[in-house]
């Protein structure tokens, strides 16, 4: 019997690493609650013991964390994930604008990257702000590009983060959401540069929920805002993203 239990052990090792590494719908609630803590613990302890790597976010109100008070949204769960392999503590230091599109926030981007001196730019933009206020898709993309363009002047490196997907992107704005986030992500692209990556988060959340033969109802807390469930879904696919690109390397400029 004991040769048998242990058998049934071993065999399933394998197989809780392939789970842990997908991310599953029943795998989502490992970001909330009681393992958040023990997250916070572990990036609290990296932060005693490795270098700080600062890392300044942009965007609205759904990059702030909006209807996920424990967690502080998807960038900050993705990057306290990060934290966790224990390279480095990545230090977000939060400049989203909720309400604001990209033309709210050109007098006060050159000022927070001078003060906080970030070696991350994450660039974060739903577009549901911008298609609200009717930007010219030509503003957009001359924007996206200066936000690029400045945060490598400064050294740093790029991150191009689609946000995770809400009500609207499924009811007021199902194509043109899609059609503003791949020019932001064709902007980004066009640098060529080794220091720009581009995280597809808002489609990869979109294949999750066909592949699972789920709705966005669960994930949703209004019409524009995902909830804690809907954060940590995104943060999981971030995380997975920084994970296969990077792998435990810390995040540096190069060049």
């Amino acid at each position: 019997m004991k040769r048998l239990l242990l058998l049934c052990v071993l065999l399933a090792i394998p197989i809780i690493v392939i789970v842990r590494l997908q991310p599953r719908a029943d795998a989502v609630s490992l970001h909330t609650g009681s393992l958040s803590r023990r997250t916070t613990a572990r990036h609290q302890a990296a932060a005693a013991k490795h270098q700080t790597v600062r890392v300044m976010t942009i965007g609205s109100s759904v990059a702030r964390g909006w209807d996920d008070p424990i967690g502080g949204g998807y960038l900050a769960r993705a990057f306290r994930s990060f934290t966790a392999l224990g390279g480095a503590y990545y230090k977000v230091y939060d400049r989203a604008q909720p309400g604001a599109g990209v033309r709210k926030i050109v007098s006060q981007y050159p000022v927070w990257l001078k003060s906080v001196k970030p070696q991350i730019v994450v660039i974060s933009w739903g577009a549901l702000d911008n298609l609200h206020n009717k930007t010219p898709i030509s503003i957009f993309r001359q924007q996206i590009h200066w936000e690029v363009q400045s945060a490598l002047a400064a050294h740093a490196v790029v991150f191009i983060v689609t946000p995770p997907i809400t009500k609207a992107s499924y009811t007021e704005y199902p194509t043109q959401e899609p059609f503003v986030l791949d020019n932001e992500m064709n902007v980004a692209k066009s640098f060529n540069s080794k220091n720009v990556y581009v995280f597809d988060v808002f489609d990869q959340m979109k294949a999750y929920l066909v592949a699972h033969h789920q709705t966005y109802v669960p994930y949703m807390a209004d019409g524009w805002h995902p909830n804690a469930k809907g954060h940590a879904l995104a943060g999981q696919i971030l995380y997975m993203d920084m994970l296969r690109e990077f792998g435990s390397k810390t995040v540096a400029f190069t060049g």
